[in-house]
Parts: C-alpha cells; structure tokens; sequence
C-alpha cells in the first residue's frame, strides 16, 4: 500500500484484485460464479483480470474513513 500526498491510501494491482475479490466473495455467499467471473461481471475487473475504473472507486469507497460504519469495511 502507498499513501497519496492526500493521505489516502493508493493500492498495487495485485491488491487492488484481491480486495476486489474478497469484496465479491463476501457478496456472492457461495454463488456459483467464480469469483473472477462474479467480479468480472459487476465491471470491477476487465477481461485480463486487472481492476476496472469502478474496481477502484469500490475499494477507495471501502477504505475511506467515510466508510467507517458500513456492513463491509476494509482494513487500510
């Protein structure tokens, strides 16, 4: 994780995927997509498997101290 001259946090891709995916996870609750796919399909990863424009708005709505009281919140 780096941190942003605003002092948000900034993720690498490979973060970026698996917050994605442990989002989708906690979404899907044992849907029979794969989570790729299930993540793929809500437009938060393209087709290569690398966070979309909305992947990254999720997981910076996630993280952001906003989000402090939602049912889903992840760890900065």
């Amino acid at each position: 994780m780096i941190e942003t001259d605003a002092g948000e946090a900034a993720f690498g891709t490979e973060d970026l995927v698996s917050r994605i995916l442990g989002f989708t996870r906690f979404c899907a609750d044992q849907a029979s997509e794969r989570l790729e796919q299930a993540a793929a399909s809500r437009g938060w990863l393209d087709a290569e498997g690398h966070p979309t424009e909305d992947g990254r708005a999720l997981i910076a709505a996630l993280t952001s101290r906003d989000c402090a009281y939602g049912i889903y919140r992840l760890p900065v």
